[in-house]
């Protein structure tokens, strides 16, 4: 059987629903990712532009001494389930793939076990670096390249039968391994759903997002205060935003696969976090992405939350809350948040 083939399967044993193979070389759209850069629709995320990230990302072979191939991987995760707690104006929201382990610890695992069967499967000592989103690879265009699914308008890799909600991962390697093809057609040609749903208008006609205006940039990635004429657009959302991928067509009737379940809920309760201490929070939240906001991050995100979904007692929070906070860009969102509830 050939290698690759073996491979493959053992990558389906550990989980992954979705499996193909790239050669290290340039990525075509490199030259997009450059000027998406430069035009500063990063936002803050300054790392992103750093020169050793850039080169990185133009040439991924750079990161392992002697790579021949990279094998693309894709890890289903549970879509967003609708809730009677939507319709309650003292919950909040928090994006699907943050309500499980996080991903990353999650993904560079089986990466790396399946990094570890690579020189028995090969016959011979075989190198191999796993990479999750963290490492400089544009891992989207990698799997589309390796013919795990199309991009779609909201710039989400969207895999047949699994839809977007997949975490996508990198194992790269010195074995040389055939090329996989990318799949024909673009079954988002003649869609703009995502487009249309975006709150913010975020999605770009080049398939890419402007983080400056993307609610999931805003409410995670990002440091101080969110724009006032955005804040509205966040509506009851704490963590993350979901509305692109859940008007997705090629999002409905998913196969879901085997991982963990949810291990905190998806609408919390906003009164009651934003109570918490930072000691609290981080013992509800450890060892789940929504770490990535940071205890501050999480309580502007929660004051205005509170301010656009107006539950009894909103007001005295934030009022508790102004008269003992001393961080400038909080305060001022305390008192914006105090002044739409009059």
């Amino acid at each position: 059987m050939p290698l690759k083939t073996l491979i493959k399967a053992e990558a389906l044993k550990l989980g992954f629903v979705v499996c193909g193979v790239i050669l290290p070389t340039q990525p075509e759209t490199f030259s997009a990712y450059q000027a998406w850069i430069e035009a500063g629709f990063q936002a803050d995320m300054d790392f992103l532009a750093r020169p050793q990230s850039l080169s990185a990302r133009q040439n991924p072979a750079a990161m392992l001494p002697g790579c021949r191939s990279i094998l693309c991987v894709g890890l289903p995760y549970p879509a967003p389930s609708p809730s009677v707690a939507t319709s309650q104006p003292g919950k909040g929201v928090i994006a699907a793939y943050a309500l499980l382990p996080d991903y990353h610890i999650v993904l560079k695992t089986k990466l790396e076990l399946l990094g570890a069967r690579l020189s028995e499967l090969a016959g011979r000592a075989a190198a191999y670096r796993a990479c999750v989103d963290t490492a400089p690879i544009l891992e989207k265009d990698a799997a589309r390249r390796a013919g795990l699914g199309w991009i779609g308008r909201n710039s989400l890799l969207n895999a047949p039968g699994y839809g977007s909600y997949l975490f996508l991962g990198e194992l790269l390697t010195d074995l040389e391994l055939p090329p996989d093809a990318p799949l024909p057609g673009d079954p988002c040609a003649n869609c703009r759903l995502c487009v249309d749903a975006c709150p913010t208008q975020a999605l770009r006609p080049n398939r890419s997002v402007d983080a400056r205006r993307c609610l999931s940039y805003l409410t995670i990635e990002h440091r101080g205060a969110i724009p006032p004429e955005l804040r509205p657009k966040l509506g009851r959302r704490v963590f993350g935003c979901d509305t692109c991928q859940s008007v997705c067509p090629l999002n409905r009737g998913i196969r879901e696969g085997t991982e963990s379940k949810a291990v905190i809920s998806g609408f919390p309760d906003l009164l009651e976090e934003f109570s918490f201490s930072e000691a609290e929070w981080k013992a509800k939240y450890r060892a789940t992405p929504v770490m990535r906001a940071g205890f501050a991050g999480y309580r502007r995100n929660l004051a205005i939350a509170l301010a656009n979904s107006r539950p009894p007692g909103a007001a005295r929070a934030l009022q508790a809350a102004l008269e003992s906070e001393r961080a400038p860009e909080l305060r001022e969102t305390l008192l914006w948040a105090l002044a739409q509830l009059g």
